[in-house]
Formats: structure tokens, sequence, C-alpha cells
């Protein structure tokens, strides 16, 4: 696992909340949550593509603010990345983002 730049209570609680979120439904196998690094705010960390429910902490990315993986990390990422890196850009207050697929 590559090392990122984030606490590892915020590993730990990015992991939980894909996990809660997927048990009670509100994201799907394409839906996921992320979160502005506590240690690097130009950075957020989100699970590479992998359904919720099964995230870990090795899973997890660091992207940077042009929702690019950081050098050196090849694995895919999800399409949608772009969209909590725009709200990260341009709301430096917002902690996370979770992008859901609501059946309604």
């Amino acid at each position: 696992m590559k090392k990122l730049s984030a606490s590892q209570a915020l590993i730990s609680d990015l992991v939980a909340a894909s996990r809660i979120l997927a048990a009670h439904e509100v994201l799907d196998a394409y839906g996921h949550v992320s979160a502005r690094s506590d240690k690097r705010p130009d950075r957020f960390i989100m699970s590479r593509a992998v359904a919720p429910a099964l995230v870990t902490a090795a899973d997890l990315m660091e992207l940077d603010a042009d929702s690019e993986a950081l050098a050196g990390d090849k694995r895919k990422g999800f399409i949608e990345r772009y969209i909590p890196g725009g709200i990260y850009r341009a709301r430096c207050e917002v902690m996370a983002v979770v992008h859901s697929h609501s059946p309604s």
C-alpha cells in the first residue's frame, strides 16, 4: 500500500464510511465517498474503482487538485473522481463528498 498523506484516523474513517453507507444502501456498487487529506488540504483520498462494501485501507488512493492519482499509482480510479475534485477546489471548507446513485 502506498503511503497516503492522511492520518490513520482519517483512513479508518473513510473505510468505515464506505462500508457503512453501502450497508445502509446509500451507496451501490458504483458510489463512493472521499475525504480531503487532513495533512495535505490540496489533495483528497478515495478508493480505487471497487465496490464501497469491499473497501479496505489498501484500496485508498491519493489524488491531486486535478483529480489525478499521484505519480506511480496506476490503479483504476472512479471516472467520477472529477466531481469531488471540483468541489474540493471550489470550496475549501468541504472535507468530504459522497457520490451516490439514488434509485429515485
